[in-house]
C-alpha cells in the first residue's frame, strides 16, 4: 500500500446537477479526491482509490473509472422513471437522534427497496446525534467542534460538526451488525498546510492512504470504490497516520442500483436559522454533492420555545432557507414537517411546612377556549405561532406540509401522550419515546409515499424558480 501522502489519481466526473442543460442528472462518476474552493461555482472534483475485489488484499490500486449513470435521471419536463431515490432530511433534535428518521427510512425501504446508508456524522459530537444504521465510535483523542459555536463556519460540511485530533493512531469507527452494501464511500475531510494523513480500513484491510496537507485550508473528499462495482463491509475505520492535525466532518456511504437512501442531518437545539450559518457556496456545494431528490425540512420546536420570536421575521428567514435550497437543487422536491406539540416542564412544587403539594394529573386537559379544545396552558404560545407561520409558508411556496401537531391529541397533547402506556412522550414533554417516534414516523412515511412515487416516476417538482 502506498505510504501516507501518496498522490492518487484525479476524478474525471462527479455527482452533480447539470442545471444549465435543462436536465438534472445525479449520478456517480469516477473516483478521486474532491477539493472545494471559495471561488468555485460548483465542486471542483475528487480523488479516490478503488480497493481490490472484495477488499481481500491490502494492496491499494488507484484508477480512473466511471460507474453507470442510469439511476437518478430527472428530466425537466415529464421525466424518465428511475430505480433509486435519495432523500435528505435536515432538522433539529427530532432528526438528529435518527429514531424518527430511522423508522421512516425502514418503512420506505421495505416498500421501495434498500438504498445505501447515506450521509452520517462521525464519532460522538453530541449525545443526541446518533445513527440507527451504524454504531459510531471514536478513540479518546478526538475532540469535536460545532458550527454554531465556531468562528470558522467555512470549515464545516453539512453535518455541522468536525471531529479533530493531532495524535497518531486515533480512529473513527463505523460498525454494522450485518454486511452494509456500498458502491462508494466518501470521507469528508478538511485540508490544512500543517495537516496530517489518514488511512481508511475496511474490515481490517487498509484500502486508502491520503494526505490532508494542502496549500490552503478547505474541504476534501476521499472516495473509496470497489473495483467490482459493489461490495459490503461490517467495519469501516478512519485512522490518523501521524501526530499532525486531522479534521473529519462526515462520511457518505452510497449504493448504486435500486431502492431508497434516507440521510438525516440533525442539530440538537437548532432552529432553521442554523442553515444561514453556512457560507452560501459551501452550503450549495454540500447539497449538490449529495444531490437528494427530496429534501425534508423539519424545524420549529426550538423556535416555538423562543419567547422573543417575531413571526414575520421568522417567516422571512425560513423562506430564505427554502430559496437557498432551491437555488442549489432546482429540480428537487421539498417537503416540510411542522413542529409537534410540546409543553414547558411543570415547576416543581415546594410546599410550605405542613402543606403538601396538590395532586397532579399529567393527562388532565385545561379548560378549552376553542371549539377544538386545542389550548394548553403549559404550551408556549410561540409554538402555535410557529406552526401557523409554517403552514402558510408551505402553502405559499407550494410545498407539501405534514402537520405533526395534528396527529397528537387536542389540548395538552404532549402530556396526554406522556401518560399513555407505553408512554409516547418523554418526561420533558418535548421529545418522544421510541414508541412515540415510531408512531409519528408511520404517519409521516404514509404522507411522504406519494412524493416518493412521483419522484420515482420521474415527475419534476414544482419549478423551483
Amino acid at each position: 500500500m502506498p505510504a501516507a501522502g501518496t498522490a492518487v489519481n484525479v476524478l474525471r466526473g462527479r455527482r452533480r446537477c447539470l442545471a444549465t442543460s435543462g436536465v438534472a442528472i445525479v449520478s456517480l462518476l469516477g473516483v478521486g479526491t474532491h477539493f472545494l474552493t471559495a471561488d468555485t461555482d460548483l465542486p471542483a472534483v475528487p480523488v479516490s482509490a478503488a480497493p481490490t475485489d472484495k477488499l481481500a488484499s491490502a494492496q491499494l490500486r488507484t484508477n480512473v473509472a466511471t460507474a453507470g449513470g442510469e439511476q437518478h435521471v430527472l428530466s425537466a419536463s415529464g421525466g424518465q422513471a428511475r430505480k433509486s431515490l435519495s432523500i435528505l432530511q435536515i432538522g433539529d433534535s427530532h432528526t438528529a437522534a435518527d429514531l424518527f428518521t430511522g423508522m421512516v427510512r425502514q418503512i420506505l425501504q421495505e416498500k421501495f427497496g434498500q438504498g445505501g446508508i447515506g450521509y452520517v456524522n462521525v464519532g460522538t459530537p453530541h449525545p443526541g446525534v446518533r445513527s440507527s444504521l451504524l454504531k459510531l465510535t471514536a478513540s479518546s483523542g478526538w475532540s469535536y467542534e460545532d458550527i454554531r459555536r465556531s468562528a470558522r463556519p467555512g470549515a464545516f460540511g453539512l453535518s455541522g460538526f468536525n471531529a479533530s485530533t493531532s495524535r497518531e493512531g486515533e480512529v473513527l469507527t463505523f460498525a454494522s451488525d450485518s454486511p452494509a452494501p456500498y458502491s462508494a464511500i466518501e470521507i469528508e475531510a478538511q485540508t490544512d498546510p500543517d495537516a496530517g494523513s489518514v488511512v481508511i480500513e475496511i474490515d481490517d484491510v487498509p484500502v486508502l492512504s491520503a494526505s490532508l496537507a494542502a496549500a490552503t485550508a478547505g474541504p476534501k473528499i476521499l472516495e473509496v470504490r470497489p473495483t467490482a462495482g459493489k461490495a459490503s463491509f461490517r467495519r469501516l475505520v478512519v485512522r490518523t497516520g501521524e501526530a499532525k492535525p486531522v479534521a473529519i466532518s462526515a462520511v457518505g456511504i452510497f449504493r448504486e442500483g435500486t431502492g431508497v437512501t434516507y440521510s438525516s442531518i440533525g442539530y440538537p437545539g437548532a432552529t432553521v436559522d442554523l442553515l444561514a450559518k453556512f457560507p452560501e457556496k459551501r452550503f450549495v456545494h454540500g447539497l449538490r454533492r449529495l444531490a437528494p431528490d427530496i429534501v425534508v425540512l423539519a424545524f420549529g420546536t426550538n423556535e416555538g420555545f423562543d419567547a422573543n420570536l417575531d413571526p414575520a421575521a421568522y417567516r422571512e428567514r425560513y423562506a430564505s432557507a427554502i430559496r437557498a435550497i432551491r437555488q442549489a437543487l432546482p429540480h428537487a422536491r421539498l417537503v416540510m414537517i411542522g413542529p409537534p406539540q410540546g409543553e414547558r416542564p411543570v415547576t416543581a412544587c415546594k410546599p410550605a411546612e405542613g402543606r403538601p403539594c396538590p395532586a397532579t394529573n399529567p393527562s388532565a386537559e385545561p379548560p378549552a377556549a376553542t371549539e377544538r379544545q386545542d389550548t394548553c396552558s403549559q404550551r408556549p404560545p410561540q409554538l402555535d405561532q410557529v406552526r401557523e407561520v409554517q403552514l402558510r409558508l408551505a402553502k405559499a411556496e407550494r410545498i407539501p406540509f405534514w402537520d405533526w401537531w395534528a396527529i397528537m391529541p387536542a389540548g395538552c397533547g404532549a402530556s396526554r401522550w406522556a401518560a399513555t402506556d407505553p408512554a409516547l412522550m418523554s418526561k420533558d414533554r418535548v421529545h418522544f419515546t421510541k414508541a412515540g417516534y415510531r408512531k409519528s414516523a408511520a404517519g409521516f412515511a404514509a404522507f411522504l409515499e406519494s412524493e416518493v412515487k412521483a419522484s420515482l416516476r420521474g415527475e419534476d417538482a414544482v419549478p423551483n424558480n
